[in-house]
């Protein structure tokens, strides 16, 4: 669970600033979640906007399996984007998409090197709510 909160405090914090390159999200992501999460970013820079705010997690552990090789975790959350808006990257006015879902259902799958458990693959389910 720390890893995915870890995850989404630095994603958090990378999205804010027109000028990260998303590095530290490497710490805490892996594959198609990594790469999702940077291919955002990028959008974000190309459209000259950042992130402000913060969105509010709700994870829940579904499935643990230690005996994987990785071992793999599930977690399903019901994320909350109220308060975590786009916005221009010069003037932070606020460019939200319309329409725009402000609590949806998400996945997020983990796996475990070492001793890190890193985000694997994230689904966010975009067109439902929770």
């Amino acid at each position: 669970m720390t890893a995915y909160q870890s995850w989404w405090d630095v994603r958090t914090e990378v999205f804010e600033r027109s000028n990260s390159d998303g590095t530290a999200l490497g710490q805490y992501a892996t594959g198609p979640a990594l790469s999702e999460a940077l291919l955002s970013l990028a959008k974000l820079h190309d459209a000259k906007l950042v992130m402000t705010g913060a969105p509010k997690t709700s994870p829940v552990v579904r499935n643990l399996d230690l005996k994987a090789n990785p071992p793999t975790a599930t977690i399903e959350d019901c994320l909350d984007v109220t308060g975590w808006h786009q916005a221009d990257a010069a003037t932070k006015q606020v460019k939200d998409p319309k329409p725009r879902l402000s609590r949806y259902p998400a996945t997020a799958q983990l796996k475990k090197y070492g001793n890190r458990w890193l985000i694997a693959d994230f689904t966010p389910e975009v067109a439902k709510t929770c």
